[in-house]
């Protein structure tokens, strides 16, 4: 490992202990060793959200395939994503968007749309009892009423 790369190791993984002359640089720069002073971020690539001695601003989140941009990147503040419409992130798998049920099963009404942090809701007409939705998938076999 190049001593660059170990120095950068050393600062994320170990808190630096700094004399009270070390100078820290605010949110939205980083320590330029060339200049031997804090140089600015870019907006819209890379960012610092806090005080920091980094040797360089860190690279802005990119928003995966399924995913729209919330709030966009600044020097002092990583891009937020979020889920398109007609797909949400469920807790069950938190890493992807999955698409939305389009309705509710036989005997259920949608009580809750769809929304980028969760899928449709449904409740039971007689009762009201909250279900996590799931559409029947069309030609499968529909279980019949109870009586």
């Amino acid at each position: 490992m190049s001593v660059w790369k170990d120095e950068i190791h050393q600062q994320s993984s170990a808190p630096l202990e700094r004399s009270p002359q070390q100078k820290l640089c605010p949110p939205g720069f980083y320590m330029e060793e060339a200049i031997g002073g804090c140089a600015p971020c870019t907006d819209g690539i890379d960012y610092t959200n806090h005080s920091n001695t980094l040797p360089s601003c860190l690279p802005c989140t990119t928003c995966k395939s399924g995913e729209e941009e919330k709030n966009r990147c600044t020097p002092t503040k990583d891009s937020e994503c979020q889920c398109k419409p007609g797909t949400f992130r469920g807790e069950d798998a938190p890493e992807f968007c999955q698409k939305c049920s389009t309705g509710c099963p036989d005997g259920k009404v949608m009580v809750m749309d769809c929304t980028p942090w969760s899928n449709i809701k449904c409740a039971d007409q007689e009762s009201s009892t909250l279900a996590h939705g799931e559409a029947p998938v069309p030609g499968d076999p529909q279980p019949a009423p109870c009586p």
